[in-house]
């Protein structure tokens, strides 16, 4: 389970682009409104509508509500065999990168398995943001990356702790252990390991 109480993740990704969304679940059943949220996302992002969706045969893409939505939104259905990974292979490969990348990352910094939400956030919006010879932020909004706020994923960081939130003899930058990037704004997610929270 991680910090926030999620114990799955979803990955959508573009098949042109290779853009990837990921979003924590605690239960498998919110994979379809994660769907509609995405679907929503990409048509204000870039107005395009997403024509098709494939997926493995877990169950959480078979409920009748999730179907209903896809054939009234006219998206066409595409399913793997079972056992068959290699029919939904972007995806397939994209997610064993995913937990690979973020599993060392998170034993690099010797953090503990529940911050590997945190690590998975930050490889895809990694992924989304480097490329090889172009990135798939580029090929999926058009323009470059701007790729001045990375950081490195697990290093320390001081955090400037405001007036308001202060006590009275609490130091004003205060270290924290561990930063993130998280993937849906450009922003530092700070964890601060004594309370085992994100700031």
């Amino acid at each position: 389970m991680s910090l926030g109480g999620s114990q799955y993740s979803v990955s959508f990704t573009n098949d042109y682009s290779r853009h990837t969304w990921i979003y924590l679940i605690k239960k498998k059943s919110e994979v379809s409104d994660c769907f509609r949220n995405l679907k929503n996302l990409v048509e204000r992002e870039i107005g395009r509508k997403i024509k098709s969706l494939r997926s493995d045969g877990g169950k959480e893409y078979f409920s009748g509500q999730f179907n209903g939505y896809l054939q009234q939104m006219g998206i066409r259905r595409e399913f793997s065999c079972r056992y068959t990974p290699e029919q939904n292979g972007i995806a397939e490969r994209k997610n064993r990168s995913v937990v690979e990348v973020a599993r060392e990352m998170r034993e690099e910094k010797s953090m503990p398995k529940f911050y590997w939400a945190e690590a998975v956030r930050t490889v895809v919006y990694i992924h989304n943001w480097i490329g090889e010879k172009v990135s798939a932020h580029e090929l999926y909004f058009g323009r470059k990356p701007n790729l001045r706020h990375l950081r490195v994923f697990g290093s320390i960081v001081y955090v400037h702790v405001l007036k308001e939130k202060r006590r009275s003899w609490m130091r004003k930058p205060r270290s924290v252990s561990w930063s993130a990037t998280r993937t849906n704004r450009r922003v530092i997610s700070v964890i601060t390991p004594e309370p085992n929270k994100l700031a």
